[in-house]
């Protein structure tokens, strides 16, 4: 049996940073135990770290790394990324050392040495590289980033239709759209530069699988990156994001099959009436209603008049509320029912202290390049 090679030494947080972005795209569990692996490759000064479920794959590629023996090993992810992580060494020493008949990776930490069973015989499926050879799309990582968190919150959490389960990702001469709806709460943010441009057509429009949105929104929130690079070819998305500390993370993923629906009906035209509320002080109202609804029925109750709004839930056997709020309204008085966790999802994204809500077939919430609707709930007479 070949024993795999591998020896570096690196700085515990440059290292930590590659393992935990691919780490992202590792499942907990699989019935291929493989696919729960990594493929640590080091060579020429720079690690990779490759990652893939089957629907998403990942490669991390950071550099400043003192490779001693180039090689490559097979080692199990949450275990490595974990020891890493709970460390306080400032430096990591990674070898691949021969343990009887089969090999482990020797970690060494000054605060700690463990070693780590490796995989040999087998392989981790094949991800493709990022496509340097057609056009991509490049955004700022800071906005790219919020746009996600404007809309992810939309999609459809029951995973009922692959493509309402998705994010459209709609590109056409300066303007990158994101967009996502369950059929009960609809997201958009807009994204504006003169340099966006369709990759074919007029439009271009492609849906992301809802666990391809997890697996960025995850590595995002660990660490932004200065650019993300968007590229489509061959019914797959890739994604470059270019990190802090020489770390570039490109992610490969299947895209989905469908086409979304056409939604910009259901948020353009003129509202019967709108009123505003101060942001803050509605949220509160929401998160306070909502300790007293159930699973059963999230109904929150608005009832508007004349400059006044009362919250409430219907009555049920958790208890009871009625919170008065001041607002600008001048139409017919009205009562409403909403879903709590869906205005919660946008109270909880949206940027603005005061907030209008345009009454409709919906409620409408706008700010500056970004759209919310959430459809009402049946209340009983």
């Amino acid at each position: 049996m070949d024993i795999p090679t591998l020896h570096l030494r690196a700085e515990r947080e440059r290292l930590l940073a590659a393992i935990s972005a691919a780490d992202a795209v590792v499942p907990t569990t699989s019935t291929k135990p493989i696919l729960t692996h990594l493929l640590l490759e080091a060579k020429d000064g720079r690690l990779e770290v490759t990652a893939s479920d089957q629907q998403v794959g990942l490669r991390a590629v950071v550099s400043g790394i003192e490779v001693t023996q180039a090689g490559s090993v097979i080692v199990a992810a949450r275990q490595l990324a974990m020891i890493l992580k709970e460390s306080s060494s400032p430096t990591a020493e990674l070898e691949a050392v021969k343990a009887g008949d089969s090999a482990q990776l020797a970690i060494r930490l000054a605060d700690g040495d463990y070693n780590l069973p490796l995989i040999i015989g087998e392989t981790l499926p094949p991800v493709s590289f990022f496509p340097n050879e057609v056009k991509s799309v490049s955004i700022a990582g800071k906005r790219f980033e919020h746009m996600l968190r404007q809309t992810s919150f939309a999609m459809d959490k029951d995973r009922s239709s692959p493509v309402l389960s998705g994010l459209l990702v709609s590109l056409s001469a300066g303007e990158l759209v994101l967009a996502a709806t369950d059929g009960k709460v609809l997201a958009e943010a807009i994204e504006k530069d003169a340099a966006i441009a369709s990759p074919e057509g007029d439009v271009f429009q492609v849906v992301l699988p809802y666990g391809t949105v997890q697996h960025l929104s995850r590595i995002m929130s660990s660490g932004q990156p200065d650019r993300v690079q968007l590229a489509f070819a061959s019914k797959l998305v890739f994604v470059r994001l270019r990190l802090s500390g020489d770390l570039t993370v490109d992610m490969t993923s299947r895209l989905v099959e469908g086409s979304f629906p056409a939604y910009r009906m259901a948020i353009s035209g003129t509202a019967s009436s709108a009123v505003t509320f101060d942001t803050p002080v509605l949220a509160s109202a929401v998160r306070r209603v909502a300790l007293m609804i159930s699973a059963a029925n999230r109904a929150v109750v608005l009832e508007l008049s004349r400059d006044k709004a009362v919250l409430s839930n219907l009555p049920g056997a958790g208890g009871n509320a009625r919170i008065p709020l001041a607002c600008q309204y001048s139409g017919n008085p009205v009562r409403l029912g909403i879903n709590a966790a869906y205005m919660s999802d946008v109270l909880r994204v949206f940027g603005g202290e005061r907030l209008g809500i345009e009454l409709g077939r919906g409620l409408i919430m706008r700010e500056a390049n970004a759209t919310y609707l959430v459809m009402p709930i049946s209340l009983p007479s």
